[in-house]
C-alpha cells in the first residue's frame, strides 16, 4: 500500500521510504521484554527477540533497503537488557550489513548501558519526512512517522463482536506505525472524522472503510 509518492506500507508492520536511498522504518520492538517478565518471576522464554529480528531480516532481504531506522523503543527495560539479548541484536546487525539508526524512545531512554557505537538521535529527517517516537513530537511542517502508541483499530464483526487488529494510523500529517514486537500490547485508537486506518491481511495492506470502524 503506497500512501504517497515515497512511503509504502508493508504487510509486516513496517514502512519503506524511497528518497534517493531506501529506508526501512519499524517501531517498538521492545526486545528483551520476556527477560523483564522472567526477572519478575514469570517463566517466559526469550524466543520473541530472535523471532522479531528474523522477521526484520526477512524484510531487509525482500526490500533491500540502504538504511534501517527504528522509531523508538528498540529495547524494553534495564532488567531485560541482558547479555543474550545484546548478543542476538549485535549478530543481527552484523548479518544485515546496512547502516542502522535508533530514534530513541521513552523505553530506550531508561537504559543507561546502550552501546555508544549505536547511531542514536531524538529524530531523523529523510527529505520532507521526520521520524520521531512519540506523536506529540511531530513537526507541523513535515510529514511524520512515529511509534509509541501501538495502535489498534476496532472493526465491526457482526452485531455484538469486533475485531481488534494492529494497524497503521494516519491522522493529519502523522503516520503511527503498529508495534513491530510480537510480545507487546496495543492501544485502541478513538477515530476522528479524517483518520485513516490500514491493516495487514493475507500478505497485503488494506484500508479499512470508515463505516466499519467502531
Amino acid at each position: 500500500m503506497i500512501i504517497n509518492k515515497s512511503i509504502q506500507l508493508l504487510p509486516d508492520s513496517a514502512v519503506l521510504i524511497e528518497s534517493g536511498l531506501r529506508f526501512l522504518i519499524a517501531a517498538d520492538l521492545h526486545l528483551g521484554k520476556s527477560a523483564v517478565f522472567r526477572a519478575n518471576g514469570l517463566p517466559v522464554p526469550e524466543g520473541d527477540t530472535r523471532k522479531d529480528l528474523e522477521r526484520l531480516t526477512q524484510l531487509i532481504l525482500e526490500y533491500q533497503p540502504d538504511h534501517l531506522v527504528i522509531a523508538g523503543d528498540l529495547f524494553h527495560a534495564n532488567s531485560g537488557f541482558e547479555e543474550e539479548v545484546i548478543d542476538v541484536f549485535e549478530d543481527f546487525l552484523r548479518q544485515i550489513r546496512i547502516p542502522f539508526t535508533l530514534v530513541k524512545g521513552n523505553h530506550d531512554d531508561k537504559i543507561a548501558s546502550l552501546p555508544e557505537s549505536f547511531d542514536m538521535c531524538s529524530h531523523r529527517e529523510i527529505g520532507d519526512i521526520r521520524i520521531v517516537h512519540k506523536p506529540q513530537d511531530a513537526s507541523p511542517e513535515l510529514f511524520n512517522i512515529c511509534g509509541h502508541i501501538h495502535p489498534v483499530v476496532r472493526i465491526a464483526d457482526g452485531k455484538n463482536t469486533v475485531l481488534r487488529p494492529a494497524c497503521f494510523h494516519l491522522r493529519d500529517n502523522v503516520l503511527t506505525l503498529p508495534s513491530f514486537g510480537s510480545f507487546t500490547g496495543g492501544q485502541i485508537v478513538k477515530p476522528q472524522p479524517e483518520d485513516r486506518f490500514f491493516v495487514s491481511h493475507l500478505g497485503k495492506v488494506i484500508e479499512i472503510p470508515g463505516k466499519l470502524i467502531k
